[in-house]
């Protein structure tokens, strides 16, 4: 896959160093996750993470790291914003307002105001996840489906292994980008059900402390796989700058960090079953 990249071994061609770009690369990352808990410990909207995923977009689609091709940017610009509007879109817009059924006073399950208002908070998020999950399958799907499409209807294929998964990788990037943007919906959402449910806190067993804490182990080890490789790749290929995209290495830094967004929305996901 390290050919998928557009490297340039010409004399004189700038580029940071692998310890700058890592550098980069966390700075990228903490913006991102403390964007994310601050929605969790605080309220905060999603929008600042949602425009966090755009400005990283646009910066990805610009500083191209792949092997440069206008028709792969285009695709990775449409199905990236398509993905951050799918995740960034209100929950009562696609179809779900958020209403539980209060269980009369009489009912030895009877539920008090703020548990129905916290259960409505968690059905608008479950509206929310799911349908970001669906639209970002099916523009996989698309992406997938398009790619052999292209290769097929080329009269020359060669390099056609290369081509295509350089186009498949950068719309799936592109894709991921949206689940930033739901991770930070789950996490704003657990702190608004917190707040109207103080009876049952998302840790209130030890259990599911533990469960958070082992699912937390697990992202953080593929945020390192992802760093590891991106040294890698950037040792075997000394990438910098080639003839067409001057910032390439900006694009490759990013790409770890918005594929990374599907391990976060995985674990955020994993937080919203514990409720």
């Amino acid at each position: 896959m390290s050919d998928d990249f557009a490297g340039d071994s010409r004399p004189g061609s700038a580029a940071p160093s692998a310890t700058v770009m890592m550098v980069v690369q966390l700075a990228a990352y903490a913006i991102f996750a403390l964007a994310c808990a601050a929605g969790w410990l605080w309220g905060i909207s999603e929008n600042v993470v949602t425009v966090l995923a755009l400005a990283a977009l646009l910066t990805f689609v610009v500083a191209w790291p792949l092997r440069s091709d206008t028709v792969a940017r285009v695709v990775a610009a449409i199905v990236g914003v398509a993905s951050i509007v799918a995740a960034a879109l209100p929950a009562d817009i696609l179809g779900s307002s958020g209403e539980c059924i209060i269980i009369p006073e009489t009912s030895l399950q009877a539920s008090s105001t703020g548990t129905c208002a916290a259960d409505g908070a968690l059905a608008l998020l479950g509206t929310a996840i799911s349908h970001w999950a669906s639209t970002a399958l099916v523009l996989l799907a698309l992406l997938i489906i398009g790619g052999f499409l292209r290769q097929m209807l080329r009269e020359q294929r060669t390099e056609l292994v290369r081509s295509l998964s350089s186009f498949v990788l950068g719309g799936v990037t592109a894709v991921a980008a949206g689940a930033w943007v739901v991770t930070a919906r789950v996490m704003r959402a657990l702190h608004d059900a917190d707040a109207l449910n103080v009876s049952a806190p998302l840790f209130a067993s030890s259990s599911s402390t533990w469960y958070a804490l082992g699912g937390l182990l697990i992202v953080v080890a593929v945020m390192v796989a992802l760093a590891i490789v991106s040294c890698r790749w950037w040792r075997e290929l000394l990438l910098g700058s080639n003839s067409s995209v001057r910032a390439a290495w900006l694009g490759f830094v990013l790409m770890p960090v918005l594929i990374f967004g599907l391990a976060a929305f995985a674990y955020a996901f994993a937080l919203v079953a514990m409720v």
